[in-house]
């Protein structure tokens, strides 16, 4: 997991580089663009290799959370109005998950809350973190995530997340 102000990087920052090529490709892009014009929806930079995914939507209380990784994409989450709580936490083969497990079509595994117990408003966690308008999270496979959390009370927001095949 990363987390920084997307004025702050660039695509040959370190802690970008560390992830595969398309992850400063679309960084590259998003500093080249004005990404908070883009339609609701998906739009697509290159191919399926790297998309953006814009929803408006009101945040949620904690218990609501939906926790989930990925296998084939990194998400890199940029608040574009308003602020979340976003948080994460190792995958590891052990954690219990939801249902049937992977679902392959939509490269998403779901979690139980209680692979993260920090979400209580009372917690504090390195791995809980405020995320407003021009920041952003890059949540690898390895990385359990969670997001769309609100801090007092529910608000309005606008985000996109950039898909960014790992091979």
């Amino acid at each position: 997991m990363f987390y920084a102000k997307l004025s702050d990087v660039t695509p040959t920052t370190p802690e970008i580089t560390r992830y595969p090529k398309t992850v400063s490709r679309a960084i590259a892009w998003l500093k080249r663009h004005d990404y908070a014009a883009l339609p609701l929806g998906k739009t697509e930079i290159e191919g399926s290799d790297i998309y953006i995914s814009q929803d408006a939507y009101q945040t949620k209380s904690a218990d609501k959370v939906v926790i989930e990784s990925h296998r084939n994409y990194i998400d890199i989450q940029i608040m574009v109005e308003g602020e979340e709580l976003m948080g994460y936490a190792t995958c590891t083969p052990n954690l219990p998950v939801l249902g049937e497990g992977y679902i392959p079509e939509r490269d998403v595994m779901f979690y139980p809350v209680s692979v993260m117990p920090f979400w209580a408003p009372e917690t504090s966690s390195p791995q809980k973190m405020l995320v407003k308008a021009g920041e952003f999270c890059i949540f690898a496979p390895e990385d359990v995530h969670a997001s769309q959390i609100f801090v007092e009370e529910p608000q309005a927001v606008r985000k996109i997340v950039v898909k960014c095949r790992v091979k």
